[in-house]
């Protein structure tokens, strides 16, 4: 547990460091549309195809430690399956998010023409690109929880 928090604050990190040396504001990021979309979207998503407590079970497996949960090894191994679904689920509902909030920003953007600056529209443009650089890294998490999941039911 304590490795994957670390492992993905550091690549999370990385990624804003690297955003920073560019000369980009990192609260960018922090940006309340592009959050709103691509956190809830794929939450939403899973949310159409499995319960809250599934939900919860799915985090349970993915973060346990040593290939349980609390339950026997067993449990856990008929468990993870249906956790490993939903870990892949949401992954490909996150790129899909990413990709929706840019088509957003760039309906936006577009429909601004000829009333903003040059300057302001090359600004928006690079907010909007924000929003697939949070699905894409939203994504990898999942990728990252769903790989455990299957791990712990070898284990």
């Amino acid at each position: 547990m304590r490795r994957f928090i670390i492992a993905t604050l550091a690549f999370i990190g990385t990624l804003v460091f690297a955003f920073v040396i560019e000369g980009g504001n990192p609260l960018d990021f922090l940006l309340p549309t592009p959050l709103i979309i691509v956190l809830g979207v794929p939450f939403f998503a899973v949310l159409a195809v499995w319960s809250l407590k599934e939900w919860g079970h799915a985090w349970k497996d993915a973060l346990a430690k040593n290939g349980s949960s609390g339950t026997a090894s067993a449990a856990v191994s008929s468990a993870a399956v249906p956790s490993a679904r939903l870990w892949d689920f949401y992954e490909k509902a996150c790129y899909i998010a990413g990709v929706v909030a840019f088509i957003l920003g760039l309906n936006v953007i577009f429909s601004f023409q000829g009333g903003v600056e040059p300057g302001k529209m090359f600004r928006s443009l690079a907010v909007d690109c924000v929003a697939p650089i949070l699905a894409i890294t939203l994504a990898l998490v999942a990728r990252i929880l769903k790989a455990r999941v299957e791990k712990n039911s070898r284990a």
